[in-house]
């Protein structure tokens, strides 16, 4: 039988934004084909291509695509030739195959954000990296992952060496708005909520303590005082938990999951299984009577939602639907969740983690690690 623990945050500062973050930049994958993810995100999640750079460009080492949709932005990128930055991209692949390197940060003010970040104890990993239209610096996180504080002027343009692609029209039955969520999962939880308390100035929005009998996970969510930045932090607590299996797989801390925002996730949904998508099952018994006791009345028609497995969750100030891919590289770390927000919801699904931890249970009880 599964528990979970739920604690909002009870007390909540007010304008404190000590690095002048402005919301998320883009997150950069390191992978094994930037061609083949390139062409994943346009084919299955309706992104177009933005911007390319190689070394033939000017950038150095590498070979890496831009796509996105909306406010989001993904750099996808795979080593090129020899030097400092190519062999650190192999080195990353060989320890933790295709995954997150960078969860980078719009900032008003990129050399005061990394000033204050190192004041306040980062590790300064990337120093201040200067050009006409591009100011940036990377701190460490969790892991290998790293965060960079981005300050554009002009907004046009991406980065030094990387150039505009024309790219397919952003449009389509797949709407993505921008980045709701972006999960760690670390070893040591606390650790981390201290770090992005005390760099950031992030809040402890809310608290889950999950077991299902079976595994077990305790996550933190830690959010900017606007709202814009939650970052919800997992640590396992039972050995067998798809927290752990992630931290041996992926060998060490790192990003498991990125919730996308959609307008309309009955047709975004829809049309991702038509271009080949695979997601977590889920059980038609979720629902069942119980479903309406708990969601109460809805815009959306039950039976298309049970047709195409999404989930939902209410709480005090309205209901979010959401549904999970399977973990999308080889090794199983990294998987996407789509979402919608109806009213003001402000929760993370807590409702619906019987049935999402069950579903990651089956899947780990196939590849034979449970």
């Amino acid at each position: 039988m599964a528990t979970t623990f739920f604690e909002p945050s009870v007390e909540r500062k007010t304008g404190v934004n000590p690095l002048g973050l402005k919301g998320i930049d883009h997150i950069e994958f390191i992978v094994d084909n930037a061609d083949q993810w390139r062409d994943f995100f346009v084919g299955k999640y309706g992104m177009a291509g933005r911007f390319y750079a190689d070394n033939a460009s000017g950038v150095k080492g590498r070979r890496a695509h831009v796509v996105g949709q909306g406010r989001i932005n993904f750099v996808v990128a795979e080593p090129q030739g020899r030097g400092d930055e190519a062999d650190f991209m192999r080195w990353h692949l060989e320890k933790h195959g295709c995954g997150v390197r960078d969860v980078a940060f719009r900032v008003k003010d990129a050399r005061h954000a990394l000033s204050e970040a190192r004041r306040r104890g980062a590790k300064v990993v990337r120093e201040l990296d200067e050009h006409a239209s591009f100011i940036g610096g990377s701190i460490a996180a969790y892991g290998d992952t790293i965060h960079t504080f981005i300050e554009r002027k002009p907004h046009t343009e991406f980065a030094p060496g990387y150039r505009p692609v024309a790219g397919r029209p952003e449009a389509g039955a797949i709407h993505f708005a921008m980045i709701d969520h972006i999960v760690g999962n670390v070893e040591h939880m606390d650790e981390w909520v201290k770090y992005y308390e005390s760099v950031f100035g992030f809040d402890l929005f809310m608290h889950f303590d999950i077991n299902t009998g079976r595994s077990a996970l305790m996550s933190k969510v830690m959010s900017s005082t606007d709202g814009w930045v939650k970052m919800p932090i997992n640590e396992p607590s039972s050995q067998n938990s798809q927290i752990q299996e992630f931290l041996d797989r992926y060998n060490g801390p790192g990003v498991q999951h990125i919730a996308l925002l959609t307008p309309n996730i009955i047709d975004t949904v829809a049309a991702m299984r038509r271009m080949g998508q695979d997601f977590l099952e889920v059980p038609d018994t979720y629902y069942d009577a119980e479903f309406d006791q708990r969601i109460g009345e809805i815009k959306e028609d039950k039976e298309v939602l049970r047709r195409l497995k999404i989930l939902v969750d209410r709480d005090h100030d309205g209901y979010l639907m959401q549904l999970f891919t399977k973990c999308v590289f080889t090794r199983p770390t990294l998987f996407f969740e789509v979402i919608q927000r109806r009213g003001r919801a402000i929760g993370f699904g807590e409702g619906n983690f019987r049935a999402l931890f069950e579903a990651i249970e089956r899947e780990q009880a196939r590849r034979g690690s449970l």
